[in-house]
C-alpha cells in the first residue's frame, strides 16, 4: 500500500476513532484502557486472515501474528490464551481521576474503620484528598482532579471544606449494558459493509448515504420528523419480510446474518466556523486615485 492510502487510512481511523473516544472518556477508561483493547482487536483481526467466507483455511501462528501487528510473541500468545490484553489492567495511563476515585474506596488509609471512604480535609501530607491524589495520579496539582470528580458528581464539598466521595466509579455515562453493546454491534456491522467494499468493489454491499451539507438549521424539526417517519414504516415491513418463516432456517440448519442497518445524523457544517471564532473585520476597498490638478 502506498504512503498515501496509509496516509488516508489513518485520516479515515482517527475520524472513526473521535466519537469512541468520547464514549470512553465518558466511560471513564483511559488510554491505557484503549491500547489494551486495541491490542486485542489487533489480534482477532490478524487471527481471521486465515478465514474465507467464514470458514478457516489455514490459522496463523502467534510468530505470524506478532510481525503483522507489530506485537510480541508473548502479547499475541496471552490474548489467544485468554482473550485479554496484558498491559490491559495496569495503571499506567489510566484516568487519574478513576485511579484517585478507586484508591479512595479501596485503600485502608483513605477509609473509615466501617470500610467506607473517609470525608478528607482538601489539604495535607496525610489522609487528605491532597495525598490521595499524590499516591494515585501522581499529579501535584490537586484542583483539576476535584473539578472532574465533582464535575460527574463523584465527589461534593462539605460546608466545612473537606471532600466526601459520592460514587465508586468516574464514569459520566448511565447507560445500560444493552444499550452499549448495541452501540458496538451496530457500529462493528457498518464498518464491516464499508471495510468489504474497498476490499472486494465488483460485488459491493449496499451503503447510501444521502446527505445535504449546507441545511438551512431552520427546517431541520420538519425533515426530521419526516425522514424518521417514513424510514419507521419501511423498515416495519422489511423486518417483516427479513424475518419471514419461509425465510429462517430451522433449528441445526444452515444459516447467515442479513441485516440493514438504517440512522440519521446530524451535526454543524464542516466548513462552518467555531462558535468562539470571530472572522476579522474585512479591509475596506481601497479608494481609487483621484486625479490630480495640474
Amino acid at each position: 500500500m502506498s504512503d498515501s492510502l496509509k496516509g488516508a487510512v489513518r485520516a479515515a481511523v482517527l475520524r472513526l476513532l473521535e466519537p469512541l473516544m468520547k464514549l470512553l472518556l465518558d466511560a471513564g477508561l483511559g488510554v491505557g484502557d484503549f491500547i489494551g483493547l486495541a491490542k486485542v482487536a489487533y489480534v482477532r483481526a490478524a487471527s481471521r486472515r486465515g478465514q474465507v467466507g467464514g470458514k478457516e483455511i489455514q490459522r496463523p501462528t502467534v510468530s505470524q501474528i506478532a510481525v503483522v501487528t507489530g506485537m510480541t510473541r508473548v502479547e499475541v500468545a496471552a490474548i489467544l490464551a485468554t482473550g485479554e490484553a496484558i498491559s490491559r489492567t495496569t495503571e499506567h495511563n489510566r484516568q487519574r481521576a478513576e485511579r484517585v476515585l478507586s484508591g479512595w474506596w479501596t485503600d485502608p488509609a483513605f477509609l473509615t474503620p466501617q470500610g467506607e471512604p473517609a470525608i478528607l480535609r482538601l489539604r495535607g501530607p496525610r489522609r487528605s484528598f491532597e495525598a490521595l491524589c499524590r499516591r494515585y495520579s501522581g499529579e501535584q496539582r490537586v484542583a483539576p482532579i476535584l473539578d472532574e470528580l465533582a464535575r460527574v458528581r463523584a465527589v461534593r464539598r462539605t460546608p466545612d471544606g473537606r471532600v466526601q466521595a459520592l460514587s465508586r466509579t468516574y464514569a459520566t455515562v448511565r447507560w445500560d449494558p444493552e444499550g452499549i453493546a448495541a452501540v458496538g454491534e451496530q457500529l462493528a456491522e457498518h464498518c464491516a459493509t464499508l471495510v468489504a467494499n474497498l476490499e472486494q468493489p465488483i460485488r459491493p454491499r449496499l451503503a447510501r448515504q444521502v446527505v445535504n451539507a449546507r441545511l438551512n438549521p431552520r427546517y431541520a424539526p420538519v425533515l426530521i420528523r419526516d425522514i424518521e417517519s417514513s424510514l419507521q414504516v419501511q423498515a416495519d415491513a422489511l423486518h417483516d419480510n427479513l424475518n419471514d418463516p419461509i425465510h429462517t432456517a430451522e433449528g441445526g440448519a444452515p444459516a447467515m446474518r442479513l441485516g440493514i442497518g438504517i440512522y440519521v445524523f446530524e451535526g454543524p457544517a464542516e466548513d462552518s466556523a467555531e462558535p468562539d471564532t470571530v472572522a476579522p473585520p474585512a479591509e475596506p476597498p481601497a479608494k481609487p486615485p483621484g486625479k490630480r490638478r495640474g
